[in-house]
Order: C-alpha cells, then sequence, then structure tokens
C-alpha cells in the first residue's frame, strides 16, 4: 500500500519537513498541493472552488524564495488556477517561476494499484 511506496523512496527522492522555509529555500521544484473548498461568498458561492489556499503558498514561496524555482499545482481546482498562481510569484518576488499544473486523476480506493501498475 501506500506506506511501501512512501517508505521505498522517503529519504532518497522524498522528503518531508515541517519546515517551509527551508523547504522553499533547498527545493528546486515546489508542489502545491493544498485543500481547496467550495467558495461560500461571492460569485461562484456553492459550486466554484475556492483558490485562495493555493494563492497563500504562491506569496510564501515568492517572498522566501531566493532562486528561480519549478512549482506545480496539484490540487483539484479550475482551469487557469496556475495563471492566478503565476501572477501572484511574479508580482511578488523578482525570480523566475515555471508554473506547471498537474491534475488530479486519481479514481477512488484505486490510487496504488495504479501507481504500481499503469495500464
Amino acid at each position: 500500500g501506500l506506506q511501501a511506496v512512501v517508505e521505498s523512496v522517503r529519504g532518497k527522492n522524498l522528503f518531508f519537513s515541517t519546515n517551509i522555509d527551508e523547504a522553499i529555500l533547498e527545493a528546486d521544484l515546489i508542489f502545491i498541493s493544498v485543500n481547496t473548498p467550495t467558495k461560500m461568498t461571492g460569485m461562484g458561492a456553492g459550486r466554484a472552488a475556492n483558490i485562495k489556499n493555493c494563492e497563500l503558498c504562491a506569496r510564501k514561496i515568492a517572498e522566501i524564495a531566493t532562486s528561480n524555482k519549478i512549482v506545480v499545482e496539484k490540487s483539484t481546482v479550475p482551469v487557469r488556477t496556475a495563471d492566478a498562481v503565476k501572477r501572484v510569484l511574479a508580482s511578488a518576488s523578482p525570480f523566475k517561476f515555471q508554473v506547471l499544473s498537474n491534475p488530479e486523476f486519481l479514481a477512488e480506493g484505486t490510487a496504488i494499484q495504479d501507481l504500481q501498475s499503469p495500464s
């Protein structure tokens, strides 16, 4: 299962940390993978995803980064969220950021099996 997958790569090319600033400084590639709840107010309330958490992550990355980075938006978000992330990064940092979108395509209950035996 997931435990075995994590244990096989942990400390090799998969690292976990609670020191966000240090992790941003050391990383070449940063994944933004956050909760995107449904908007409760404003345009799209009750239907659209709230991307505030993605934007907050982008602000933190821009604040801390001291070099160019690749940022991958990896959350369940609307199309063009990567554009919003890119705007935040560009407006708050002198460094260059490549921003990519990597949508989630997991079938509930089969993610590990699909990872181990892709079709």
